[in-house]
C-alpha cells in the first residue's frame, strides 16, 4: 500500500494557522471596538478571552495549542486607533505582518514580558511605514 503524505509539512500549518489567528485577533478587536464601542481594551480581553478556549476544541493539536497567543497577539494590533488604522484593510495587513513577526520571533524573547505587544506594534508600524512610502 502506498501512503501518501499530506500537502503542508505540519510546521508550515502551524504557521499558516498563526496568521490566521492573528489576523482574525485583530479584525474581531478592530470590529468590537469601532463598530459595538465596547473600548479597545475591553475588545482585546474579550477577543483573548474566547481564544484562550480555542485549544479545548482539539486538545491533541499541536497547532492549536500556539493558537491563543497569536489571536492575542492579533489582538493588541486591534487596538490601533481609529484615526491611524485607514479602515479593516489596515487592521487585517497590520494582523499579517504582526502573525509574520511572531512566526519569525517564536524563539526569541521567551519568558520575557512585552513579547506579544511589541510585535503588533510592529505589525502595526510597518503598515503604517507601508502606506507612508505609497502614499
Amino acid at each position: 500500500m502506498i501512503k501518501v503524505k499530506s500537502g503542508l509539512p505540519s510546521l508550515v500549518k502551524r504557521d499558516i494557522l498563526m496568521i490566521i489567528g492573528s489576523v482574525a485577533g485583530a479584525f474581531i478587536t478592530y470590529l468590537l471596538n469601532t463598530e459595538l464601542n465596547t473600548g479597545a481594551v475591553l475588545a482585546a480581553g474579550v477577543t483573548g478571552l474566547f481564544g484562550s478556549f480555542l485549544p479545548f476544541l482539539n486538545q491533541r493539536s499541536q497547532s492549536f495549542k500556539n493558537l491563543p497567543a497569536a489571536i492575542y497577539c492579533g489582538a493588541f494590533a486591534g487596538m490601533t486607533a481609529e484615526f491611524l488604522a485607514e479602515g479593516f484593510a489596515f487592521i487585517i495587513l497590520a494582523g499579517t505582518f504582526s502573525g509574520l513577526l511572531l512566526i519569525f520571533s517564536k524563539e526569541t524573547l521567551n519568558g520575557f514580558g512585552g513579547k506579544l505587544g511589541t510585535i503588533a506594534f510592529g505589525g502595526v508600524a510597518a503598515m503604517t511605514f507601508i502606506l507612508f512610502l505609497i502614499s
